[in-house]
């Protein structure tokens, strides 16, 4: 075990929850997989969710389904039953997710972290075009479109795709989504399939009538990325003047759009990582429901500010600053770097306190640390993919070099399934720090940040304090610049050493 200093203290990390004893049993198993089968009015775990305590449901179904509902009247607790019904049978995207779950179990049992059949959801680079030239971008997005980029018959093709694997959550990110004139179309698509979709923008396009059109097409949450609440500060690092102005004007927009959620996103590196406690009472100002950090990943545009990224030491303190605001209830918080788990694991009380789960957000008490522990922190190729402008897919939006097929040639299920699957699903198949950590279920590492600095999918993440050893290594042999002016420098990671050829 490497000799660490600054190392977080062990936790308890025997989290059980009763439903974890029947999952686990053949019976059980089977049970499922015949549940969630497809049929010709979709799945039979669907009727049971939607005749659930449902006064209105067909007799039938509530008869014929009434020992399930008894179960499920046994695991629900002390949830009362109409904050159950409407998490739950009021909330289609989760109820398709369920499905992905039960089939998930029938074919590989419990597994920690959970193998999936299919990815739950799908960050869908719509576009290379953009507006901006930010410094850190990982598309490295330009004023036009690629040559080969999906026409609109092509993407509604890959929207019945992730519809018939019952994939509940789509978010489109760019390039900049809103300046495709395909976006609105392929949202009214997603919402046939009743998924949940949300667009990552800057926010200078935003309007009142396309907030509008959004919301009318079946969009609930819209991100705005702000790099610092000093405008000059934010312009610089966008590339353009005048657009701090104008990402404000669209998140209040977005934010008096009744039906809309509004996010606030922040990219953390050196140059703006005393901000973040400023960023996030911003956000709160303007009315958003949620901030969402970004690890600082040197791919696309970022490997010319390799320098910039912050130490992990820097991003021990950055992720308990996180878990304040997300312990304090007053907005609520997600973050890329996975080792958000462990610190919240650590630094919150267990009956009470918040945990995050993953790309799923955060939930509270010890049920959210069992569903923690299974949707395993880092999801890249495990829980979602990323598409690419011209249909190529791969494990993560960080990951561009990392192609597993093209959505023109084969299908995103088995794409998804014949990648880098077995590897990033496997948490034993790791060196560092990363091959024999206690959190390993909840946090995983970041794979990208793996990948970006050694070349390995399955190397330690350089960015968490258990791993301090080999960012000190990094240091010393000049691939990071250690000092900590302030704003990022123009050191460049030789991409042949690092394996970003």
């Amino acid at each position: 075990m490497d000799n660490l200093s600054n190392a977080p203290e062990q936790a308890d990390l025997n989290y059980h929850h009763p439903l974890e004893d029947y999952l686990g049993r053949r019976p059980f198993r089977w049970l499922l997989g015949r549940l969630s089968r497809q049929g010709k009015d979709g799945t039979a775990l669907e009727r049971i969710i939607s005749s659930y305590r449902n006064p209105g449901a067909p007799f039938r179904q509530r008869l014929k389904y009434w020992p399930i509902h008894l179960f499920i009247d046994r695991m629900r607790g002390s949830v009362p039953v109409e904050t159950f019904r409407e998490r739950l049978a009021g909330h289609a995207p989760t109820v398709r997710g369920l499905v992905i779950v039960a089939r998930s179990i029938a074919e590989f049992g419990l597994t920690t972290p959970q193998k999936f059949t299919a990815p739950l959801f799908a960050v869908w680079n719509f576009t290379n075009r953009c507006n901006l030239r930010c410094k850190h971008c990982y598309q490295n997005s330009d004023k036009s479109a690629l040559a080969d980029e999906l026409t609109l018959d092509e993407k509604f093709a890959v929207i019945d795709q992730m519809g018939a694997a019952y994939m509940p959550m789509l978010a489109l990110s760019g390039g900049e989504p809103t300046m495709s004139d395909d976006l609105l179309p392929i949202i009214r698509r997603a919402k046939q399939y009743k998924m949940h979709t949300t667009i990552a923008t800057n926010g200078t396009t935003m309007t009142e009538k396309l907030a509008g059109d959004l919301l009318e097409a079946g969009l609930r949450y819209v991100e705005i990325s702000l790099d610092s609440t000093d405008p000059a500060r934010h312009d610089a690092f966008r590339g353009v003047p005048g657009m701090w102005e104008k990402s404000v004007r669209g998140a209040k927009i977005v934010a008096a759009t009744e039906g809309l959620r509004l996010g606030i996103a922040m990219c953390v590196h050196r140059g703006n990582y005393a901000e973040v406690r400023d960023m996030i009472e911003f956000a709160i100002s303007v009315g958003a429901g949620c901030f969402a950090h970004f690890n600082f990943i040197p791919v696309g545009r970022g490997l010319e500010m390799v320098s910039g990224d912050i130490t992990p030491t820097q991003r021990e303190e950055l992720l308990g600053l996180l878990n304040e605001y997300m312990q304090s209830g007053r907005i609520g918080i997600l973050s890329t770097a996975p080792q958000l788990g462990r610190v919240c694991l650590m630094g919150a009380p267990i009956d009470t306190g918040r945990t995050a789960c993953s790309h799923a957000g955060s939930g509270s008490g010890v049920k959210a640390r069992v569903v923690a522990k299974y949707l395993g922190g880092c999801g890249a190729g495990r829980t979602y993919v990323c598409i690419e402008p011209n249909g190529d897919v791969t494990p993560c939006v960080y990951l561009p070099h990392r192609v597993m097929g093209n959505l023109r040639e084969g299908n995103i299920v088995d794409i998804f399934r014949n990648g880098y699957y077995d590897l990033l699903n496997d948490r034993t198949d790791r060196i560092h720090h990363c091959r024999e950590c206690d959190f390993a279920d909840y946090c995983g590492g970041c794979r990208a940040r793996s990948d970006a600095y050694f070349g390995r999918l399955d190397a330690g993440d350089p960015g968490c304090i258990l791993n301090q050893r080999h960012w000190d290594e990094l240091v010393s042999s000049g691939v990071i610049d250690q000092d900590e002016s302030g704003d990022p420098g123009e050191m460049q990671l030789t991409p042949t050493r690092h394996g970003l050829a």
